[in-house]
């Protein structure tokens, strides 16, 4: 359980060094009628490694993992599990000022969102994923309208 301070600083740090959004990814399984599919995806990227540690200390092993990316794997980056998203996204996008539409996007998604299964799910449901997929993502590329 994080603290409200923890909440605040996470929000700084999604707000600042983040990524907020809903990523569309290809599927290997062509036995679906879409050769798509939805995830959310919140990260945070770092050069060093030691802030992402401390902060996946704060929300427990289980619910991130840390990887690299970038050139030559230059950079460290925590992605947040979907399942403690579900539970603390809506706690820390109070405190977010940049990315609280981004955030707030990603939580209706995510209460949503549930295991698909083999019947699928209807076109009602994907034209809203692929509503909420377009609007984050427009939100991420306008850097000039962020705070309003």
């Amino acid at each position: 359980m994080l603290t409200k301070l923890q909440r605040g600083y996470l929000a700084g740090i999604l707000d600042g060094e983040g990524s907020v959004g809903i990523t569309r990814q290809k599927r290997i399984d062509r036995k679906r009628k879409r050769d798509y599919g939805y995830r959310s995806d919140v990260r945070v990227t770092q050069r060093r490694r030691i802030l992402l540690s401390t902060i996946l200390e704060w929300i427990g092993q289980e619910n991130g993992h840390i990887g690299r990316t970038g050139l030559n794997n230059a950079f460290f980056t925590l992605r947040f599990k979907s399942e403690w998203l579900r539970k603390n996204l809506p706690k820390i996008s109070i405190h977010l000022i940049l990315k609280r539409r981004q955030a707030d996007l990603v939580i209706d998604f995510l209460g949503h969102k549930t295991h698909v299964g083999r019947n699928g799910v209807g076109a009602d449901v994907w034209s809203k994923w692929d509503a909420q997929y377009a609007k984050c993502k427009a939100l991420n590329a306008d850097r000039t309208n962020s705070l309003t």
